[in-house]
């Protein structure tokens, strides 16, 4: 929300569902995903997690294009496995990526990576500033040191506090202290693995979304198929919300409470690790 009207209003301020027909279903702020309330105030730190129609997302891009976009490239801290395909990933959405990596070594395997390759120590604030840091959207910090991570959180927040940080922890542990440390994102490869496992076991399409976290797309239990929406009792049973049902082919979004749950459909639904499980404990044959 950082730099848009919406900053300092509440969500039912806002006026987008009516608008344009997209929801707030959640908001990102301070490394925590709350469920949306309409009395919720959003701030320059908060990032919406909305639902609605490819035109309609389309219309809202269109809309907040104009509030002081940022063209300046991504700048990624680190150049091994992580880095690399960060930066990738970023490039494959048409995002320009820096990259700054200490090794002198690697510069040349980097450069069919990133668009410019910085060689230079990340605790160095000349080598920082030199990568981009000042103008970054966001800075990626995809060490294998979470002590490191976290003392560079630290650095990138006082010298760039518009900054968005995204972090990469080795140990679940640590998610606490980054968060502290001024890190907007992390995520730890113990989390990633349960979810990944659990998501295969139940044959479960996954998206991450953070830390404990996640958007998923179940096939409907045969224990709810013939019910409501509403009856189902989902989101009181387990936490996960249900924000869209796909069914040949066809996207449902924001689903009233009255729509009839048939076999063939696919529940898309937001929530926590904890709710996921709790649903698959209440619905699972």
């Amino acid at each position: 929300m950082h730099n848009t009207p919406f900053v300092g209003r509440t969500i039912a301020d806002c006026g987008l569902e009516k608008a344009a027909g997209i929801k707030i279903i959640a908001v990102w702020e301070h490394g925590r995903l709350m469920a949306a309330h309409p009395e919720m105030l959003l701030t320059k730190q908060s990032v919406a997690v909305v639902v609605g129609t490819a035109e309609q997302l389309l219309e809202l891009d269109t809309f907040l294009v104009i509030y002081d976009t940022n063209y300046s490239p991504a700048l990624v801290i680190g150049g091994g496995k992580v880095g690399c395909a960060t930066a990738r990933a970023l490039k494959s959405t048409g995002i320009p990526v820096n990259l700054l990596e200490r090794n002198p070594a690697l510069r040349d395997r980097l450069n069919n990576v990133a668009d410019k390759v910085f060689i230079g120590d990340a605790a160095d604030r000349e080598a920082l500033m030199s990568a981009g840091l000042d103008k970054a959207p966001p800075v990626v910090l995809t060490t294998n040191d979470d002590a490191t991570n976290i003392y560079l959180a630290v650095y990138c927040r006082r010298l760039n506090p518009e900054l968005r940080i995204v972090s990469r922890i080795t140990h679940e542990k640590n998610i606490e202290a980054i968060y502290r440390a001024g890190a907007d994102f992390a995520i730890s490869y113990a989390s990633l693995g349960v979810e990944d496992v659990f998501a295969h076991l139940h044959s479960w399409e996954l998206l991450i979304l953070g830390e404990g976290f996640e958007l998923l797309s179940v096939l409907l239990p045969r224990s709810l198929a013939g019910r409501t929406l509403g009856e189902s009792a989902i989101e009181t049973r387990t936490g996960l919300t249900v924000i869209a049902i796909q069914q040949n082919g066809h996207t449902i979004s924001n689903p009233a409470a009255s729509t009839r749950l048939t076999k063939d459909i696919e529940l898309v639904m937001l929530g926590s690790t904890r709710s996921r499980q709790a649903f698959a404990q209440a619905f699972s044959a």
